[in-house]
């Protein structure tokens, strides 16, 4: 009988622990004047969740004073209490009940005697709500025309440039729009795409790792976010904009950006077609143009990221795409973006390298000739299914397909110090790419019924092969060679980590990772004769190559997050293999093991709503790339050939990030100051060797005074130190908001030429100072100066020691008249001092545009505008390594008048 007594009590127990649990969490009370006991209407009464901020809550008292704030979670809270009027109320509490009462609060007047008051309603500007920022779009005036780009430029400490978005002087990674994925990775898309008009709240935070939201427990592997929050009335409707242009010399644009939002579903499409150099949304890494598209080992355009700038000359573009978040009921939500680009690109480069060898300088120049054809297909999926309470499902999938055409004319020489000649090379390279790639994540979590017990299972795929064809046709000798390479890349990996609390703010993970890539790249490599069309195999040229790399990687970490300040410790134990197996010409097997300590610590130290501080050590390692590793000359282009090197290390990391950030909210002003400091052990470099004499190798590759021969190596002492401070405040008095950057860096290069090692040593310094408009929605501009240098320092050549700088002076206005007209005005004036006199240049570039608006509200617009008033654009860049310094200047697009109708898409639901 007592065994069944207890059963049924500890039954009851558990429904109530179960009930309890299950029902929704809520804190409430009252609000009243601490002098005279009168309710306190309208006041702000918010819950920072202390873990995350980004799950804090907010209510707003009713007419009697009272409030509740629901949905919250088992948690600790800052609450902050709010009133015009008022002294705030603060204070921490842990929420644990359904219904947690707070009594009656009261809030201290807050008295100030002044001879004549006018009162004059001013939204507040920036808060700092837990880790995140927060800024009041209300606060932020623009043009009905602008985008969330142009509102984010006008908000303190956040920076808008070609390079991408910035918020104090760090990186943005993603834009969410109401918390989703919005375009995937590309945060300058996002932003363009959505306008300024439906924009109530822009967040800047450090986002968590899916696992973290999982645990309910910040690890630290955090993502640098800006949340996009929508107005509520505008998340249901269609909104958008229509545009066609038409102007001289046959040269158009034309292309939509349609949304339609609806709660939980959005979908948005983008088209773009032109001929005046407005390329991709965010297009991928160009296969055949970037580096490892099996042409020489100096051009460096492009990257390796999936998402890249734009490309040098001219380009004409076609772009399609489509992005679709929904919630699939109440525990499945979706995200997928989708893109097509297309684009022919025109480009004339003039090229310079002055290289440091041992007592004498060398120099190259280059006129290039170059036609691109490239065909990117990209698609993102992210489905999120929480199968119950306990158990969540996670899969995220890519998949790309890309196929690329280019030819290339090159007339290239080589000279001594004295000018004399050494060599010359006249040539046409052409190439056909293709390329797919595929990846799948799959991460399955478990919660136990224990808080802060968790077990994940994350399983990923990659498969990316590539077909390269490429002819190379000398046309001072009438020479053909044809250079066929397949390669492939097969990555299979799994993870499991488990999570147990420690305390009450403590928790222990431990993990087990494995992973396998199998990298193959296939090389033939035939001569043919013009005259008659055959072929002959060259056995010197080709190979058939594959490498393996394997790693197992066990690791524990202890974490602890208390009110905010985080401390977080871990190390793992890595055990990698890499085996390289050639066929072709020869049979050659290699084998070699590495084991490595991983440690990592970080600490986060939160300030409160003056900001926090962050900082992060860490190690890693990276395995060398299989063209590093293939063993065969690459002479596609006679003067600079490569060949790789089987014997390479994987290279050793050392990172150190800091992070302070302050607020000022009773002057809305931010500062911000970042530091990295990184060093690599058995770092990759190149060691460089001159061709003294025309010669010919064992094999028969004919090598020509001054070529150079570039095989990669490992090496010890690369430094790399960089220091940013920005500061940003929004000046009242003028209503215009200051923005300012500073940053310092020094790099260390080790490389070798000619067997001597060569250490550059390159000093970088970069100020810029911005005044942005923040007076009325018809009047916009922004104006700034920016000052760029470098100076480079080499140890075997002192007297080559080079130095360049740019300096810019900028300004964008857009006035709006009565009766709809509207002038913009857009000024760049910039100066060039580079190694090279040849190359020191100064430009303006002014475009200028009147327009007139009309039809219902404005949706209309006609405007005339015209590119390069002056006809003096003008485009440069410049190439620091250990083996030389390197300026180009490249084709850009002149003066042109165009006329454009732009249709703006506006219609919400009540």
């Amino acid at each position: 009988m007592r065994v069944i007594s207890l059963t049924i009590l500890t039954f009851l127990f558990s429904s109530h622990i179960a009930f309890t649990q299950e029902q929704e969490l809520s804190v409430s009370g009252a609000l009243v004047d601490a002098s005279d006991k009168t309710p306190l209407i309208g006041a702000t009464v918010l819950m920072v969740n202390v873990k995350d901020s980004t799950r804090s809550k907010f209510a707003i008292a009713d007419g009697d004073g009272r409030f509740s704030v629901s949905n919250l979670e088992r948690a600790f809270y800052r609450l902050r209490i709010s009133n015009v009027g008022y002294i705030s109320y603060t204070k921490l509490l842990r929420v644990t009940i359904p219904d947690q009462s707070l009594g009656t609060i009261s809030l201290e007047p807050e008295i100030t005697n002044l001879d004549e008051v006018v009162v004059e309603g001013e939204v507040i500007a920036v808060q700092q709500i837990g880790d995140t920022t927060q800024y009041n779009a209300a606060a932020y005036k623009t043009n009905p025309d602008a985008s969330a780009k142009d509102l984010v430029s006008k908000m303190p400490g956040i920076v808008v440039d070609s390079d991408g978005v910035s918020a104090n002087g760090e990186s943005i990674e993603q834009v969410l729009l109401d918390g989703k994925r919005f375009f995937g990775q590309d945060p300058l898309l996002s932003l363009n795409t959505i306008p300024a008009d439906i924009v109530d709240k822009v967040q800047v935070y450090d986002e968590e790792s899916d696992q973290s939201q999982f645990t309910g427990f910040d690890d630290g592997n955090t993502t640098w976010t800006m949340n996009v929050v929508t107005k509520e009335d505008k998340r249901n409707g269609q909104f958008g904009k229509i545009y066609a242009g038409y102007g001289e010399n046959e040269l158009y644009k034309a292309g939509a950006t349609i949304n339609s939002f609806n709660e939980d579903q959005r979908l948005t499409f983008l088209g773009m077609a032109n001929n005046i150099n407005q390329q991709n949304f965010g297009s991928e890494d160009l296969i055949g143009v970037s580096g490892g598209g099996g042409r020489g080992g100096f051009r460096g355009v492009g990257n390796q990221s999936f998402i890249t700038g734009t490309q040098d000359g001219i380009t004409r573009t076609n772009s399609v795409g489509l992005n679709l978040t929904d919630d699939w009921g109440s525990n499945t939500s979706f995200e997928g973006s989708y893109f097509f680009n297309q684009t022919r690109n025109n480009n004339d480069q003039l090229l310079n390298r002055e290289s440091f060898l041992s007592g004498r300088t060398q120099y190259y120049s280059e006129d290039l000739q170059s036609v691109t054809d490239n065909y990117n297909h990209r698609l993102n999926l992210r489905a999120n299914h929480k199968i119950d309470e306990n158990n969540n499902l996670l899969v995220r999938s890519s998949f790309s397909y890309q196929d690329n055409e280019s030819t290339e004319v090159t007339l290239g020489e080589t000279t001594n110090q004295s000018g004399e000649l050494l060599s010359e090379t006249f040539n046409n390279y052409s190439s056909t790419n293709t390329s797919f790639n595929f990846s799948n994540n799959l991460i399955f979590q478990h919660k136990f019924n224990k808080i802060g017990r968790t077990i994940s299972f994350d399983l990923n795929t990659r498969i990316n092969p590539t077909k390269r064809e490429n002819f190379y046709e000398d046309l001072s000798l009438d020479s053909l060679i044809e250079y066929n390479t397949d390669e492939a890349q097969y990555t299979l990996g799994s993870r499991v980590t488990y999570t147990e609390p420690v305390g009450t703010t403590g928790q222990v993970s431990m993990s087990y990772e494995v992973s396998n890539a199998l990298r193959k790249s296939d090389k033939e490599t035939f001569v043919i004769t013009e005259a008659t069309g055959a072929e002959t195999f060259s056995e010197e040229l080709s190979n058939n190559f594959e490498s393996r790399y394997t790693k197992h990687l066990p690791g524990i970490r202890y974490s602890n997050n208390k009110f905010g300040n985080i401390f977080d410790v871990s190390l793992t134990y890595q055990y990698a293999t890499l085996s390289n197996e050639q066929v072709l010409p020869i049979t050659d097997d290699s084998k070699r093991n590495f084991s490595n300590f991983l440690p990592s610590i970080l600490g986060r130290i939160d300030l409160g709503e003056s900001g926090n501080f962050f900082a992060r050590y860490s190690t890693s390692t990276t395995e060398p790339s299989v063209s590093q590793l293939q063993n065969v000359i690459d002479n596609s282009n006679p003067l600079f050939l490569s060949v790789g090197n089987p014997d390479l290390n994987q290279t050793y990391l050392h990172s150190l990030q800091m992070r302070l950030q302050k607020n000022y909210f009773d002057s809305n002003a931010t500062l911000a100051n970042r530091t990295s400091i990184t060093t690599r052990t058995d770092y990759i470099g190149n060691s460089t060797s001159i061709i003294e004499a025309d010669s010919v190798t064992s094999g028969g590759i004919s090598l020509v005074e001054g070529a150079q021969l570039t095989t990669p190596v490992n090496l010890n002492g690369y430094w790399s130190v960089r220091n940013n401070t920005t500061y940003g405040i929004l000046i009242s008095p003028i209503k215009n908001n200051l923005n300012v950057s500073a940053g310092l860096s020094y790099t260390r290069l080790p490389g070798i030429t000619n067997d001597v090692q060569n250490i550059a040593k390159t000093y970088s310094a970069d100020v810029k100072v911005g005044l942005v408009s923040n007076i009325s929605e018809n009047i916009d501009y922004n104006l700034y100066y920016q000052l760029s240098g470098s100076r480079v320092y080499n140890s075997i050549q002192s007297e080559s020691n080079s130095q360049f700088y740019t300096q810019t002076i900028g300004s964008t206005v857009n006035l709006i008249f009565p009766k709809g007209f509207v002038f913009r005005n857009e000024t760049l004036f910039q100066k060039y001092n580079g190694v090279n006199d040849s190359f020191d240049s100064q430009y303006t570039l002014w475009n200028m545009g009147v327009a007139k608006k009309f039809l219902n509200n404005s949706r209309g617009e006609l405007e005339l505008s015209v590119f390069d008033l002056l006809g003096e654009n003008q485009s440069f860049d410049q190439t620091v390594t250990a083996q030389y310094v390197q300026e180009s200047q490249t084709q850009v697009l002149q003066r042109y008048f165009m006329l454009t109708f732009t249709y703006q898409l506006r219609s919400f639901k009540g």
